[in-house]
């Protein structure tokens, strides 16, 4: 997750052209920014437990890989892998100068499909859980291209965070009017992050366990969050159950053309696999 704090300390930039917090505060915080973010990439792998209205549960597994590109633009790949009926199922993000490009490789189909911004089916949930298409753009948090509002102080669990709001660039279609962050001062993860459908309508948040901030290479991140999806009534519990800092990930990983390969299959993905940490 990585390139959340990319994004965030991108964000502080931002509040520091608009003039709403002090140069000293904003200095502590690119500080601790700046010693969050990994070298070059980050692989993890993640188990997603959802429950749904009346009861029903599901359960999965994935790996989230990410990069920089040689142009300095965020790239990510999301594999599922369990359970057998979505395994092999695969997003690619790419960060361009219009925004993030989604493209998904459907096994069952064996063919790779690009998820326009201006569809319905960015806003489908993946595999039944509180996560859309295009909360993929902001899970974990890459809003790097959205326009910063107000910085203020606020606390969660008596822990000091800086609240960030949030909204699209103009004219860029999304499923959110506006997103608010609270940033953790000690450790710069979000413990919690509130998307809007409307300006004072509440449709998602995103809470981070404070208790299982873990640093790992040098790299703090939540290890414990939960997705709460207040409109469709599911929440899903992700867990970071593995996690490397800095791999050598192959740019062929970060392309169409290798989605359309069964990346998630590839015998790259199983050696990233056996060597997570």
């Amino acid at each position: 997750m990585w390139w959340r704090s990319v994004a965030l300390r991108v964000l502080v930039g931002w509040a520091l052209l608009s003039g709403t917090v002090s140069a000293a505060s904003l200095e502590q915080i690119q500080a601790c920014l700046a010693a969050n973010v990994p070298k070059k990439s980050s692989a993890l792998t993640v188990k997603l437990q959802s429950r749904h209205a009346g009861g029903f549960k599901t359960q999965h597994q994935a790996r989230i890989y990410s990069r920089r590109s040689p142009e300095d633009r965020a790239e990510s790949l999301l594999c599922m892998t369990q359970p057998r009926d979505v395994r092999g199922l695969a997003y690619l993000l790419l960060e361009g100068e219009r925004g993030v490009a989604v493209w998904g490789y459907l096994p069952e189909k064996h063919r790779v499909l690009q998820i326009h911004a201006a569809t319905a089916a960015r806003r489908a949930r993946i595999a039944r859980t509180a996560i859309s298409y295009d909360d993929l753009r902001y899970l974990p948090i890459n809003v790097s291209g959205a326009e910063p509002g107000e910085i203020s102080d606020s606390e969660i669990a008596g822990r000091k965070v800086s609240v960030v709001g949030l909204s699209p660039p103009p004219g860029e279609d999304s499923l959110y009017a506006r997103i608010i962050a609270f940033i953790d001062g000690e450790s710069c993860v979000p413990l919690r992050i509130e998307f809007y459908e409307t300006v004072d309508k509440l449709l998602k948040i995103l809470s981070v366990d404070p208790g299982k901030i873990r640093a790992s290479g040098g790299i703090r991140l939540g290890h414990s969050m939960t997705i709460e999806d207040l409109k469709n009534g599911v929440v899903t519990e992700l867990e970071v159950e593995q996690v490397r800092i800095d791999p050598d990930l192959p740019e062929t990983m970060f392309t169409p053309t290798q989605l359309q390969r069964n990346q998630c299959r590839a015998r790259e993905h199983a050696a990233l696999d056996s060597a997570d940490d």
